[in-house]
């Protein structure tokens, strides 16, 4: 692990930012360049990148404190971010939130936007979750195999679920980039996204150190299964939409 990656001076730089701000600056990249071919003025869209990135840092924050409030002694810690501490899921649905309400604000189409960055989201997440592995967070199950990592939060070998997660997310990336000139539906793109991610996550959710909830799921489990339900009959639903039309 390297939850530091490097220091200048009195300045301490960490891997777990750094990889967030990799991941966010290639995500704007292919968005931009997307919208382009789209028609869209990328240049129009600086807000709208800021305000995803502020709605996705303080939904991911609340849901990973809401769910950890064990380790969290004071207001300072709860603002601490710097070594990790956002939940996946909240990041969606803050940027999410922050999406529509940009969206109506601008009078442009809600669905166009997500499915201009629904590859790009995918791009953020496996450059991000890198930095999960260096900062030692969001480890995975004890292992007795030759591929097991320490983590500095727990003892053993663990699998590097957070590498398993990188490389299927970037696999998603890419069959989006394929998916994008063949799904014409406004919202599919986005919706093939989220279930796709949904059911990646709960499948790798079996190596991942977490609190089972009910049945014997975690709750990132649970939100991916309710997330593919959803995504699968609202991809349903647009299409059906779209024919009518």
């Amino acid at each position: 692990m390297h939850p530091v990656l490097f220091r200048i001076g009195s300045l301490t730089f960490y891997t777990y930012g750094i990889m967030l701000g990799l991941g966010f600056a290639a995500g704007v990249y292919v968005a931009s360049k997307r919208a382009e071919k789209q028609g869209v003025d990328p240049d129009s869209l600086f807000w709208f990148f800021i305000a995803l990135l502020a709605g996705g840092v303080i939904g991911g924050r609340i849901t990973h404190v809401a769910l950890n409030l064990r380790y969290y002694t004071d207001f300072l810690s709860v603002l601490d971010t710097r070594e990790g501490g956002l939940a996946i899921h909240g990041v969606l649905i803050g940027g999410a939130i922050a999406a529509l309400i940009y969206a109506r604000a601008k009078k442009m189409p809600f669905l166009g936007l997500m499915d201009i960055i629904a590859p790009s989201v995918a791009l953020g997440q496996g450059i991000g979750r890198i930095g999960c592995f260096f900062s030692g967070c969001c480890y995975g199950i004890l292992t007795s195999g030759s591929w097991g990592f320490e983590t500095r939060y727990a003892p053993g070998l663990r699998h590097p679920y957070q590498l398993y997660e990188s490389v299927l997310d970037l696999a998603l990336f890419a069959a989006l980039l394929y998916l994008s000139s063949r799904i014409n539906t406004p919202g599919g793109l986005f919706t093939v996204y989220a279930g796709g991610y949904s059911a990646i996550r709960f499948l790798l959710e079996f190596f991942r150190e977490n609190d089972s909830y009910f049945l014997r799921l975690s709750f990132g489990q649970w939100f991916s299964l309710v997330a593919l339900i959803v995504a699968a009959a609202t991809y349903m639903g647009l299409q059906r939409t779209d024919r009518a039309h």
